[in-house]
């Protein structure tokens, strides 16, 4: 494992775009919920209950680039 050393102001910054994100995501699963609540399958929204239980986890995931993203993603 590598060490890297990075400016506070620069990890603020990644923090305020892990937030901003997650308040996105948030909103973005309000709103589907609001408008196609019926048309949801039960088993899509199983799955989006397992994105969200993996999300919002106190758990930390780190990704070395965006194809980990992509599979984790395609995982849930």
């Amino acid at each position: 494992m590598n060490i890297i050393t990075l400016p506070k102001n620069e990890y603020q910054k990644i923090l305020g775009t892990q937030k901003a994100f997650e308040r996105s995501l948030m909103r973005l699963e309000k709103l589907i919920f609001q408008i196609a609540q019926d048309e949801i399958k039960p088993e899509y929204s199983a799955r989006l209950n397992k994105i969200e239980k993996q999300i919002t986890s106190e758990k930390v995931k780190r990704f070395k680039n965006k194809n980990e993203v992509k599979k984790f993603f395609a995982s849930l």
